[in-house]
C-alpha cells in the first residue's frame, strides 16, 4: 500500500496558477424564498442571509491576484480555458457587478488565458436580461423541478408560485435565440416529495427538448429540529427510479446520472487500467502515484469560491467556517502554508479508516460535507462489501450490455 502524501503549500499555488473555475456569490439576495433552499429555515452552517451585494472592488482584487499569479507561468501559443462562474442568491439581482467583472476581465491582456461565463438562475428575471447572456455566451443552469406541483416549493416572498413566470421566460429564450438555447442553456432540478425523477426529467424534455439533472435534498448542515420536516420532503434518487412506471426505459434515458450507470462508470474506471487525467500519465508507472486520504479536493484543484462576504473557499458546498482565506476592502489575504496545514489536519482524522478501506485510492468522500469529521465515514467498505459491489456491477453490465459501449464512446472523465 502506498503511504498517503501531505499537501504542501507548493501544491497549492499550483492549482491557482492552473485555476479552472472562479466562482463569485454576487449576491446572498434571492426572489424566491425555496423552501428546501440550503440557506432556507432547513440548513446552518452559513453565513446570514442579510441582502448584501459583492462589490466590484473586492471583485478586481481577486482577479488581479489570480491574474498576478497566472502572469508569471505564460506559455506560449498555449490557451487555458478559465470559467468565471456567478452564484447567488439569486445572481440577476446584481447584475451590475456581472457585467463589470465580465467587462474587467476582457480589458486584461492576453496572457494565454480563454474565458468562459456561468451563471446559476431561477430564471425569473431571464427576459430582463437574457439579450446580455444571448451577447456573451453566458452558459446558463436553470433550476427547474418540471411541473406545476413539482416547482411548488420555489415560492416568492409571498408565497406565490414562481411555475408561470419561469415557463414562460424559458419559453422566450428559446423563441429568441434557439441556437444559444440549444448550445449554452441547462437544466438542473431537485427531487423531493412533490415530484421523481421520470416526472421532472420527462416534463423538461418534452416541453424543452432538454435533459436534466436530478439531484436530492442537500443532507449537509440539516438542523437537527428541522430533520423531520427533511426527511418528509426528502426523496432519494436511486429510489425515485425504481419506483417510476418505466424504470428500465429511465435508466436507458438518464444514463450516467442513473446512480447505478455512475458506479458502473466508477468500476470501469477504476479496475480498467486505461484512464488517465492526462497525457503526461501515460509516461508514469501508476504504482508511483501520489494518493491522499480520502476524496476531498486538494484546495483550489478544482474551483475557487468566494462569497458576498468575502470568504475564499475552495468549494460552494461546504460549511463557510472552513474559509481559506478573504478578500478585504484592500487585499486578498491566504496564507497558502496555513491552508495546507489545515486540510492535512482535517483529511488525515480519516486516515486510519482510509488505510483499512477498499475504496482508499478511489474515495468519493469528501470530509467537509460530513458534519462529523474524522468521526466516521459513510463511504467506509471493507474488501468483501466492495467485492460485493462489484458482483453488481458486472451483473447489471450483463443486463445492460450496451452500456460499456456507450460509456466508452459517450463519457468523458473529467
Amino acid at each position: 500500500m502506498n503511504a498517503f502524501a501531505k499537501v504542501t503549500a507548493d501544491r497549492i499555488m499550483y492549482n491557482l496558477i492552473h485555476l479552472r473555475q472562479l466562482v463569485f456569490e454576487v449576491t446572498d439576495a434571492c426572489n424566491l424564498c425555496c423552501k428546501y433552499c440550503g440557506y432556507s429555515e432547513l440548513y446552518e452552517g452559513y453565513d446570514k442571509r442579510e441582502n448584501l451585494k459583492f462589490p466590484f472592488h473586492r471583485a478586481k482584487l481577486i482577479i488581479d491576484y489570480l491574474f498576478g499569479l497566472w502572469s508569471k507561468s505564460i506559455f506560449k501559443g498555449t490557451s487555458y480555458p478559465v470559467t468565471v462562474s456567478f452564484y447567488g442568491g439569486e445572481p440577476t439581482l446584481n447584475m451590475k457587478i456581472i457585467q463589470q467583472i465580465i467587462d474587467y476581465i476582457e480589458s486584461l491582456p492576453s496572457i494565454g488565458r480563454t474565458y468562459n461565463y456561468a451563471m446559476t438562475t431561477n430564471a425569473m428575471l431571464l427576459d430582463k436580461y437574457m439579450d446580455f447572456f444571448i451577447q456573451k455566451k453566458i452558459q446558463l443552469l436553470i433550476s427547474l423541478d418540471g411541473d406545476r406541483l413539482g416547482q411548488s416549493y420555489r415560492v416568492d416572498g409571498q408565497g406565490r408560485e414562481s411555475f408561470d413566470q419561469v415557463i414562460e421566460n424559458i419559453k422566450l429564450l428559446k423563441k429568441t435565440a434557439p441556437d444559444y438555447f440549444e448550445t449554452n442553456v441547462s437544466f438542473n432540478s431537485v427531487i423531493h416529495d412533490r415530484n421523481s425523477v421520470e416526472s421532472t426529467y420527462m416534463f423538461i424534455k418534452n416541453y424543452f427538448s432538454k435533459e436534466t439533472r436530478c439531484v436530492p435534498l442537500s443532507t449537509v448542515g440539516v438542523r437537527r429540529d428541522k430533520k423531520q420536516d427533511f426527511d418528509k420532503m426528502y426523496n432519494g434518487i436511486v429510489e425515485s427510479i425504481k419506483n417510476s412506471d418505466n424504470g428500465l426505459s429511465l435508466e436507458k434515458e438518464l444514463f450516467v446520472s442513473n446512480p447505478q450507470t455512475y458506479w458502473v462508470l466508477e468500476y470501469i474506471r477504476m479496475h480498467s487500467g486505461n484512464v488517465y487525467d492526462n497525457y503526461s500519465q501515460l509516461l508514469i508507472n501508476k504504482k508511483n502515484n501520489i494518493y491522499f486520504p480520502t476524496g476531498t479536493c486538494i484546495p483550489f484543484s478544482k474551483k475557487m469560491f468566494v462569497t458576498v462576504r468575502g470568504r475564499i473557499l475552495q468549494c460552494e458546498k461546504i460549511d463557510h467556517k472552513y474559509s481559506l482565506g478573504v478578500v478585504n476592502d484592500e487585499k486578498v489575504i491566504m496564507d497558502l502554508e496555513y491552508i495546507a496545514r489545515q486540510y492535512n489536519k482535517n483529511v488525515f482524522r480519516h486516515v486510519r479508516l482510509c488505510e483499512r478501506c477498499a475504496l482508499c485510492y478511489h474515495c468519493p468522500a469528501c470530509v467537509y460535507e460530513n458534519s462529523d469529521i474524522g468521526v466516521y465515514c459513510p463511504f467506509y467498505i471493507t474488501k468483501s462489501e466492495l467485492n460485493k459491489r462489484n458482483l453488481e456491477n458486472l451483473e447489471y453490465l450483463n443486463q445492460h450490455p450496451e452500456l460499456y459501449r456507450r460509456i466508452l464512446e459517450e463519457v468523458i472523465v473529467k
